[in-house]
């Protein structure tokens, strides 16, 4: 049970994050066209009509923890503000693989927070990563962008572990709820010097983003509060591939080697030190004991 538990967490995140990509695309482009606060502002807003609908329905609309969605809120401020300043900066593949850091620091950070155990071949995925990191930034081409997407990936690593303290009875629209609705004073105070007439486009870019993250931040919610979080962080990265193919078709970028390389050396030794690889293999032997046990009823035997 506790195997099944962890392949679907892993699945969630997978499909998760290759729509949260679909997010980024949208930032990216609505980075062109107002300020780093406007856009979260108009993001904050569109989120919270989206779940406003699923909100009036659930039976318990009362945060437990309020301090807990306090402080989850305002990790995704910052780590949203960083987030914009890193895809205006870099090309959509580059900030993606930087994001994608997150998992690495996730391996420290959940030995402090939740005294989560680390053995060797963690640590060495991590050092191992720690290097992509470095070849993807290039230190002598270090700047704002390359600061501003380690930023975003340290606060969602932060976020993240700190599922872990939701009640597990609260529901996952009640938590995305408040988490949002709490940020929104901070955000409208950042965003006040800047906003302007109303923008129907930004509200649009936005609204679009907000619908995607919020696949992203659901599938994290349900995928961490299921599964240990050392043994599923690695999903986190199968957005790179969605983040190149995005970036080559809407904006004409394509990674070069030492992109692919370092994402390759963050991506692989914790892919391959997590159960993943073990979860996929005993999927597949059992479609095939499925397949047999069908053939052979349907033979008569």
């Amino acid at each position: 049970m506790r195997n099944n538990s962890t392949f679907i967490a892993i699945v969630i995140l997978v499909v998760a994050n290759q729509i949260a990509v679909l997010s980024d695309a949208l930032m990216k482009v609505a980075g062109e066209q107002a300020s780093v606060f406007e856009i979260l502002l108009y993001r904050q807003l569109s989120t919270l009509l989206l779940l406003l609908p699923l909100f009036i329905f659930t039976k318990q609309k009362l945060p437990q923890k309020p301090l807990v969605h306090v402080v989850r809120g305002h990790l995704w401020l910052a780590g949203s503000g960083c987030m914009v300043v890193a895809l205006i900066a870099l090309p959509l593949a580059t900030a993606n693989a930087l994001f994608y850091a997150a998992p690495i620091m996730m391996l420290p950070l959940g030995m402090w927070l939740h005294k989560s155990p680390i053995n060797r071949t963690q640590v060495m995925a991590a050092f191992i990563g720690f290097i992509g990191v470095l070849v993807i930034i290039r230190p002598t081409e270090f700047n704002w962008g390359a600061i501003a997407a380690l930023g975003t990936a340290l606060t969602l690593a932060l976020s993240n572990l700190t599922v872990k303290y939701i009640p597990k009875q609260e529901s996952v629209v009640t938590s995305l709820f408040w988490t949002n609705l709490m940020v929104v004073p901070a955000t409208l105070v950042l965003a006040w010097p800047q906003l302007q007439s109303f923008n129907w486009s930004l509200l649009y870019l936005a609204g679009g983003s907000s619908l995607f993250i919020l696949f992203l931040h659901a599938g994290s919610v349900i995928a961490y509060k299921s599964a240990n979080a050392n043994s599923i962080a690695s999903a986190e990265y199968t957005g790179l591939i969605g983040a190149a193919i995005f970036g080559w078709l809407f904006f004409s970028e394509m990674p070069d080697w030492l992109t692919w390389l370092g994402a390759a050396l963050i991506v692989v030794p914790l892919i391959l030190q997590s159960p993943l690889p073990k979860q996929l293999l005993s999927w597949k032997q059992r479609l095939n004991r499925k397949r047999l046990k069908r053939s052979t009823s349907d033979m008569g035997l």
